[in-house]
């Protein structure tokens, strides 16, 4: 199947799920299209579906992201305080917020709470929204990669909540998540 098939099947698809969605919205059909649509595991399985169709089997091209024992911008905060369902991280330097797997961005907007704020959710079950960040670098419903820039944020703090399994993690949690982070990208 080419390239240009392959989004096309993807966006007829797309369509159809849409078009079902608005007939149930009106009791013309009874299905349950749009609790699956909004259920972030769901969403993530179809995705991977979708994404089966439009990937043409070429090995992914491998992007350097960091030398080995280098840690993530993201953990280079100067200091962690509690905020809100998260944290607050302040940082002295501009940082690039990246992706810490692959996923899907499922917000980019503006929130009373946490200003300018992306929430990703990635393919091992884990929410995390990125909040007080200065620059958007990814549209909502963006596919991600491990180490894919989403954001940019200018010196100051930015909130940071992880949900794990339904539950959003407290300010140890984060920490730990963090440090968890860390390890994954190789320091010990």
């Amino acid at each position: 199947m080419k390239w240009r098939d392959k989004w096309i099947a993807a966006i007829v698809i797309t369509g159809v799920l849409f078009g079902v969605a608005k007939l149930e919205e009106h009791e013309v059909m009874k299905t349950q299209i749009t609790h699956l649509v909004r259920s972030g595991e769901e969403l993530v399985v179809m995705k991977k579906w979708v994404m089966s169709f439009v990937e043409d089997g070429r090995p992914e091209r491998a992007i350097p992201v960091s030398a080995d024992g280098e840690e993530p911008p993201i953990a280079r905060f100067s200091t962690l305080q509690p905020f809100r369902e998260g944290v607050l991280l302040s940082y002295n330097a501009s940082v690039p917020v990246t992706a810490k797997g692959d996923g899907l961005v499922i917000y980019t907007g503006h929130t009373r709470q946490t200003g300018k704020t992306v929430t990703v959710l990635y393919d091992d079950g884990d929410t995390v929204t990125y909040g007080f960040v200065g620059k958007f670098l990814t549209l909502p419903y963006t596919a991600v990669g491990n180490g894919q820039a989403i954001a940019e944020l200018e010196t100051g703090a930015m909130f940071l909540g992880v949900e794990q399994d339904g539950q959003m993690l407290d300010a140890e949690g984060v920490k730990e998540w963090l440090a968890q982070q860390r390890k994954a990208n190789g320091e010990g």
